[in-house]
């Protein structure tokens, strides 16, 4: 159909990014310098009260200006703001991976980066491959099931990989990042296509934003978390600190798989949704 330009001029939201970009830095500032600096130090302390401060300035700040960064009111409808949150859960689970298996796989098992990496192609091959079946899966069947299953695999995955040890076979790495990338896979088509279809017509270039920045949020706080986690077993000195900080990060983003799982799972009928969604935009 003709897709009709609509000659609508907004200015740009200089202070709520201003608020965002500060409340969001001075929370991952915390995660990167939390083990160096002391957890209960003043200054952690400082600037993770002031990142929730900043981050509450913001949400109130784009509740009243009339050309928001983010708006709030697509946040109204429940598919679109249960995909939002999954998607912010799934990413926060998925890239502890990509930042703690090369410590284990090089310093722990001590492989060359080369065979590190080689593994490491487990989990985005397996991605690829499940992401468009998924996808044309969900056009037939809806987009709550996958989604949900999807995350189920993923916190499985997870849940192996933090039974890794230094005894652990190549098969049973390989095994685990492939229910991961197999989880991920399945889920990440699903859930944008219920995020993008709950959004009206008229707010789709909004609807990709906050998809992204939710993207992009979930992995900039699952590296950081992670980060965090490791690097306070590795500054313990104590025997076998490296595979314990790795076991104890791959059960937080179990944790928060599962958190995505449930999120999915409440969302709603979203094949009514998405039908609602395109006949307000519509009319």
């Amino acid at each position: 159909p003709v897709d009709e330009p609509h000659q609508r001029q907004e200015r740009f939201d200089v202070s709520g990014a201003l608020l965002f970009m500060s409340g969001l830095m001075a929370l991952l500032l915390c995660l990167n310098q939390g083990a160096t600096w002391g957890w209960s130090s003043p200054v952690i302390l400082i600037l993770f009260a002031g990142s929730l401060l900043l981050l509450g300035l913001f949400i109130r700040l784009e509740s009243h200006v009339t050309a928001p960064m983010l708006d709030l009111t697509l946040f109204k409808r429940t598919v679109f703001s249960a995909s939002t949150a999954s998607a912010v859960f799934n990413y926060m689970a998925l890239y502890p991976v990509g930042f703690v298996m090369p410590f284990y796989l090089i310093q722990g098992l001590g492989l060359s980066s080369a065979e590190a990496g080689l593994l490491l192609t487990a989990q985005p091959l397996t991605m690829a491959i499940a992401a468009p079946i998924s996808g044309t899966l969900s056009d037939r069947i809806g987009t709550r099931l996958p989604a949900t299953l999807g995350m189920i695999i993923l916190a499985a995955g997870l849940v192996m990989l933090s039974l890794l040890g230094p005894d652990s076979s190549r098969l049973m790495i390989i095994m685990s990042l492939l229910l991961c990338g197999l989880g991920t896979g399945i889920f990440v088509s699903p859930n944008n296509s219920a995020l993008m279809g709950s959004a009206p017509g008229n707010r789709q270039g909004i609807a990709a934003g906050i998809l992204a920045t939710a993207r992009n949020m979930g992995m900039v706080l699952g590296t950081g978390l992670a980060g965090a986690i490791l690097t306070t077993f590795l500054n313990t000195d104590q025997p076998g600190a490296l595979y314990q900080g790795t076991h104890a990060a791959f059960l937080v983003a179990a944790g928060l798989a599962l958190v995505s799982a449930l999120t999915s799972a409440l969302r709603g009928n979203d094949r009514q949704n998405r039908i609602t969604g395109g006949d307000l935009s519509s009319k």
